[in-house]
């Protein structure tokens, strides 16, 4: 389980660093809302608000791909969350856009590839 968290969270700093590679600037990293939900990345993007979740599989795919780890019960968390934080900061439902970054990694942890796959558009 260790070993999980630490490609979890490898991966999210990895996706991170290549958005603001990209030009994005992140807003919030694990912004979470008690009893609702939590999002792994928030960022902007040329006008739009980008939110981000995060996952990793390894590159044999035993549990699937990454966007299917992203129910819809998943999805609709991440939505009320970001309701709360676009709230506090003022922001426009509108100008959200729902990203799953699947992160496919080696047997090692070594990511491999990264594919964003919206959601919610």
């Amino acid at each position: 389980m260790a070993r999980n968290l630490d490609i979890g969270k490898s991966s999210e700093e990895y996706v991170a660093n290549y958005l603001v590679k990209r030009g994005s600037r992140i807003l919030a990293r694990n912004f979470a809302v008690h009893n609702v939900g939590e999002i792994d990345i928030i960022c902007e993007f040329r006008g739009k608000i980008l939110v981000i979740e995060v996952k990793s599989r390894d590159f044999r795919e035993r549990y699937g791909t990454p966007e299917e780890a992203v129910t819809k019960s998943k999805q609709n968390k991440i939505m009320q969350t970001m309701v709360v934080y676009c709230k506090e900061n003022k922001i426009p439902l509108d100008r959200v856009s729902y990203y799953v970054a699947g992160v496919t990694h080696d047997v090692n942890g070594n990511i491999l590839d990264v594919q964003f796959t919206p959601f919610f558009d």
